[in-house]
């Protein structure tokens, strides 16, 4: 599909800066996330990002990509540019195998940490991945495991976002705010969503996929996030009740997480 055009703006600065700084080392960009989905909304959505380098990257390479990250965070600090930068050898095996990697996490550059490095992101590039740089990606070149994409989305569930839904019942007034229904109702559906039926989506794709595998009580809280998400100036269902939203997301939130880890412990 044609990017976005902050997308290519903000792939394009970087580029530009790293391939003037040092020429051949980004031999392939990819991009991943909901726009492998075709799904792009220029005040939530980030650029999520895996490069592939010709070699592990030096001292010098290592600054080079520090300051290219730093230009593209002033120039276009908006959406975050995030991801990692890694060589063909890391991708050939599972992720739990990939040693520590230069990568930005909201803008933020460090030279080694582990951010996006799991089994969403490995299938995501093979499956979804939309092609900037470089030849496209395929299974013999990226490792695929649909066994650890369920283990790993159970997990998360039990772990993650099983503390996420004692925060917010610890913080109502939190549970209330926008940023977190998109959040928790968006991202607890998606992985039942991939738990039911192997594949992955988007988090738009997660709400309309909860519209239909969850009963209709649900339905306010989904089309809630939904609006969050893609169209923030419509008006929202609960204007006349802003007390439930915090009600519905905490429900709504342990609803799915334990559907989840129920069906994920009978496909196991």
């Amino acid at each position: 599909m044609p990017l976005p055009p902050e997308v290519h703006r903000t792939t394009s600065v970087f580029l530009s800066a790293i391939d003037a700084s040092a020429p051949g080392l980004v031999r392939g960009l990819y991009l991943c996330g909901s726009l492998g989905f075709g799904e792009f909304f220029p005040d939530r959505s980030d650029v999520d990002f895996v490069s592939v380098l010709a070699e592990r990257p030096d001292r010098a390479a290592l600054a080079a990509l520090a300051a290219a990250h730093e230009t593209v965070r002033r120039e276009h600090p908006r959406p975050f540019f995030d991801g990692f930068h890694a060589v063909r050898e890391d991708l050939v095996g599972p992720p739990e195998h990939c040693p520590d990697l230069p990568c930005t996490r909201m803008g933020v550059y460090e030279e080694a940490g582990r951010f996006g490095i799991n089994p969403v992101t490995w299938h995501e590039l093979v499956r979804h991945g939309v092609k900037v740089r470089g030849p496209a990606l395929t299974e013999a070149e990226v490792h695929v495991d649909d066994a650890a994409l369920r283990a790993f989305s159970h997990d998360n569930l039990s772990s993650y976002w099983s503390h996420v839904h004692r925060e917010l019942v610890e913080s109502p007034a939190e549970a209330a705010e926008p940023d977190a229904v998109e959040w928790c109702v968006l991202g607890v559906s998606r992985l039942h969503h991939l738990l039911s039926t192997g594949s992955l989506t988007s988090k738009s794709g997660a709400g309309r996929y909860a519209l239909n595998a969850f009963d209709a009580r649900w339905h306010p809280i989904v089309l809630e996030a939904l609006r969050v998400r893609e169209s923030t100036s419509a008006p929202s269902v609960y204007d006349a009740i802003p007390e439930r939203r915090a009600d519905d997301t905490i429900a709504f939130t342990a609803m799915v997480i334990g559907a989840g880890l129920a069906h994920g412990a009978r496909r196991d």
